[in-house]
């Protein structure tokens, strides 16, 4: 079961290396894996912030120059061939460095695969951390018969997604919470809330509605703008915050329209001095604990890892009946549920957490049943049980 240093040898393969929420996922995979037990090896396409924090956690990455675009552009003479190129590349490692397992996301990783996984005896985890359209999921169907042991998704709306769609697929996939970092992500005093206020040169006598978050199809911004406007239109003491950036514009053509469209109608309200606007930062606790109110208003998010890091900050917080972390976060004490697409529901819950007491928060319920160290030993549970061969095993928080 284990390779030659008796450890059992684990490959992940990253399509970014940009921070997103997968690639936290893995980040906290890589810090928290028992290293006495597994060897894990991460295989990307080009360096980055994610290749930076694995390296100095002593994990050894590999650079595999593949391209990330969408599935119709696969096809493409030069994009075929330096992708194909690329997966007998895969292969190499894969028998060179005696990988048991592999762990990848997106369909593309399972192409890029396709060699390996016909030759050599791995075994294949597949995590799903976005919705699939129809051909995505009937891609993975197919593909899905080729060494995949296991189908593991991040929340109960994205199982529905696949299953739906999959006719092969029930039987293989376990849902697995993400955590939160509650050192990162922690309460704070009102007198440290007043000086991250004054560093970040928000106004000391407004109350900042936030929303962090990049820029996708599905993250609600005209929700949220609407939903504060209504607010702005009532009483004057409101200021939106906007954080974040774009990662995925320059593969999804759609994301880059979004974000100019959205941009497009932010400067109405930039220009009022109503909204400010930062792009993606590095500084995120330190900007959600300056809020009084944390907004996730995405339509259908696959699970929405800022709203558990809103909570563990005791921040009042609106969600979206659409995210997938209201599984973990409603019903908790200053969390307030919000009707998808819908600005008065939004406007309405607003004002409640506004007029909630942060010191009422729930907070310490999720670092003692939704912490990374548990989402990393469910993994490691996981990594035994599909060598071991055993079916049916459902792994829940």
């Amino acid at each position: 079961m284990k390779s030659g240093n008796n450890k059992i040898s684990v490959l992940l393969i990253s399509l970014y290396t940009q921070f997103g929420g997968g690639e936290y996922g893995l980040h906290y995979l890589l810090k928290h894996i028992d290293r006495r037990k597994f060897e894990p090896i991460m295989v990307v396409n080009e360096r980055g912030p994610l290749v930076e924090k694995a390296e100095w956690f002593g994990i050894e990455c590999i650079v595999v120059p593949f391209t990330v675009v969408m599935l119709q552009q696969l096809i493409k003479p030069g994009i075929f061939w330096k992708n194909l190129k690329a997966s007998f590349a895969l292969r190499r490692i894969i028998i060179s460095k005696k990988i048991q397992i592999v762990q990848c996301q997106d369909v593309l990783s399972l192409l890029l695969l396709l060699p390996a996984s016909l030759t050599c005896r791995i075994r294949i985890i597949y995590n799903v951390i976005f919705f699939h359209e129809p051909l995505r999921v009937f891609l993975l169907d197919i593909l899905s018969l080729f060494r995949v042991r296991c189908i593991a998704v991040l929340s109960k709306s994205v199982r529905c997604n696949i299953e739906k769609g999959s006719r092969f697929l029930k039987k293989k996939v376990r849902l697995i919470y993400w955590g939160v970092d509650t050192e990162r992500f922690h309460p704070r005093s009102a007198d440290e809330r007043r000086e991250l206020r004054r560093k970040f040169g928000l106004p000391p006598g407004k109350k900042i509605v936030g929303f962090i978050g990049r820029y996708d199809v599905w993250k609600g911004h005209l929700t949220y703008l609407d939903a504060c406007r209504r607010l702005i239109n009532k009483r004057q003491d409101i200021l939106m915050l906007v954080v974040g950036g774009a990662m995925t514009e320059s593969v999804v053509p759609a994301v880059a329209k979004y974000r100019q469209e959205m941009e497009a109608v932010m400067k109405e309200s930039i220009d009022r001095g109503d909204l400010i606007v930062w792009d993606h930062r590095d500084d995120v606790p330190e900007i959600m604990a300056s809020l009084d109110v944390f907004v996730c208003p995405s339509v259908c998010e696959p699970f929405g890892l800022v709203a558990l890091e809103a909570v563990a900050s005791s921040m009042p917080s609106v969600v979206s009946d659409g995210v997938g972390a209201l599984e973990v976060v409603g019903g908790m004490k200053g969390v307030f549920e919000a009707k998808a697409g819908d600005a008065d529901s939004f406007a309405g819950a607003i004002e409640r957490a506004l007029e909630f007491s942060p010191g009422d928060m729930d907070s310490g319920i999720l670092s003692e049943r939704f912490s990374w160290e548990k989402y990393v030993k469910a993994y490691e549970n996981l990594y035994f049980e599909v060598l071991r061969g055993k079916q049916g095993i459902s792994i829940e928080k």
